[in-house]
């Protein structure tokens, strides 16, 4: 059973956060939200959930989400995450739709296809921990050529990839940024379509990780959804953290 933090009281939200990071994106960013329980998990290998043996994919982590609700007594509940927290979300709502209710695809990185391109130096980073060590592994992804042109183009994105490096789990759980790198939450683009729940999906520019174009795949997609854009988190941060409960609260209220 994955590790997990409930915070307030109201209409349960389950929401999940992104590649690399824990349950504390999710209560730092959304705790204040008005009249919700919301229920942040860390996934395996990341935060206070070691990785034990199961396989690192989007089903396993989809299954782990539900056994949270189960646990908890939840038939049906809100759904969102952030980045791989979304193509969770996503594959939950493709595998187990009378589960959700409403869904929240916050900054999605994820398509139909493995290995997307603008996640590589996240996985080299994990693959380099895991063949070199913490300490070595950053010099190494520093000096990488592809980390170099980032630097140029999007400081702040960049130094963000470093943070890899310093999460509770960087060196036991080093393989999970390049396994679930390797993976991909749903078959085709075409399957969304089949997704009836009301979406919320947010996307923010200047944010080489999370490409807006995602977003608008995604929300091109699914029946019913609104497609709204967030201040830049990178470099308007308490915009973009207000606009967001903002936002959430608005949509799930409605």
């Amino acid at each position: 059973m994955l590790s997990y933090e409930i915070i307030g009281k109201g209409e349960p939200l389950l929401f999940m956060h992104g590649l690399g990071a824990d349950r504390k994106q999710t209560t730092s960013a959304l705790s204040s939200l008005a009249n919700t329980q919301l229920i942040a998990p860390d996934f395996r290998g990341h935060g206070d959930s070691p990785i034990d043996g199961n396989p690192l994919n989007f089903n396993q982590f989809a299954d782990d989400v539900i056994a949270i609700l189960d646990k908890q007594s939840i038939d049906q509940c809100n759904i969102g995450g952030l980045s791989m927290g979304s193509g969770v979300s996503l594959n939950i709502a493709l595998r187990y739709p009378e589960r959700i209710k409403k869904m929240i695809l916050l900054r999605p990185s994820w398509l139909d296809e493995k290995e997307p391109e603008h996640l590589t130096l996240v996985a080299l980073a994990g693959q380099f921990i895991d063949e070199f060590g913490l300490k070595e592994g950053k010099v190494k992804l520093a000096a990488h050529a592809d980390y170099q042109k980032l630097l140029t183009m999007n400081i702040k994105v960049a130094h963000s990839i470093m943070g890899v490096f310093e999460r509770p789990l960087a060196l036991e759980a080093a393989s999970v940024l390049f396994k679930m790198w390797h993976d991909k939450p749903f078959e085709s683009l075409k399957d969304l379509q089949n997704i009836s729940n009301e979406t919320l999906v947010l996307y923010t520019t200047r944010d080489e990780l999370h490409p807006e174009a995602a977003a608008r795949q995604i929300s091109k997609q699914l029946p019913d959804n609104q497609l709204a854009e967030l201040p830049p988190r990178y470099y308007e941060k308490e915009a973009y953290s207000t606009v967001l409960v903002e936002k959430t609260e608005n949509f799930l209220t409605a």
